[in-house]
């Protein structure tokens, strides 16, 4: 196969790959949480200004708490990683022996006969970097073992939350009545969720309907949930 045919998908498990899921996520989070918390306040019967502030700040929050999240995710995982990739050095270099019984066991669990994985092994330890990433990936499962930035990759999710905020919010900016700017904010939440869908469908090379009904399908609930949740609950609380 071509590597560089359009059915080759090396580059989705790439830094580059991971950040394109990031905007996914984020995006999909806005817009779903911005559109849901829009409709529990239109049921709620609040001035349509009233609303549109309340999401600007829901927008906002939101951006910065996944800001923070991703930022904390980000820099746990690599300080996991750090941690890993120094145990597995000093195992290699205190332990050797053991370590190279690992390393055929792992091989002979892959099937190789018992001549083959001496042969590997032998060949394997003797680069002592090979070695370490060996160990890393097929005895830890560590596949991304690169140093990231926790800085970048939580600016990336808040910016995408925000983004995804938007489109639920400009029919509110433009409308004075609630009920209306809800309904047409719900439409446009629901065609930017289908191309949100069809653009994720292309990067993992699923049939582009499954994404694109999913998100739209998991959207629409999330909003019509949000308006029944405002509408029935402050009845219940009073």
């Amino acid at each position: 196969m071509n590597p560089f045919s359009s059915d080759h998908t090396e580059a989705w498990h790439s830094p580059h790959g991971r950040r394109i899921r990031d905007v996914v996520l984020g995006m999909n989070d806005g817009l779903v949480t911005v559109v849901s918390f829009l409709g529990g306040l239109t049921g709620s019967a609040l001035s349509s200004r009233s609303v549109l502030l309340a999401g600007i700040m829901t927008g906002v929050a939101g951006s910065m708490s996944m800001f923070f999240g991703g930022y904390l995710a980000s820099k746990s995982q690599g300080d996991f990683f750090q941690r890993e990739r120094d145990r597995e050095w000093r195992e290699i270099h205190d332990l050797p022996q053991m370590e190279r019984n690992e390393v055929m066991e792992i091989l002979e669990r892959m099937d190789f006969t018992l001549e083959e994985a001496r042969l590997f092994t032998d060949r394997i330890t003797s680069n002592p970097k090979v070695w370490h990433e060996f160990m890393m990936k097929e005895e830890l499962g560590i596949l991304d073992s690169s140093d990231g930035s926790p800085f970048l990759d939580g600016a990336v999710l808040g910016l995408s939350f925000l983004l995804g905020s938007i489109p639920p919010i400009v029919p509110y900016v433009l409308g004075k009545n609630t009920g209306a700017s809800f309904n047409i904010a719900l439409v446009v939440s629901i065609i930017s969720l289908v191309v949100l869908g069809v653009f994720k469908s292309r990067l993992t090379r699923e049939p582009v309907y499954k994404g694109a009904m999913e998100m739209a399908l998991f959207g629409g609930v999330a909003a019509i949930l949000g308006l029944f949740t405002g509408s029935i609950l402050p009845r219940i609380v009073h």
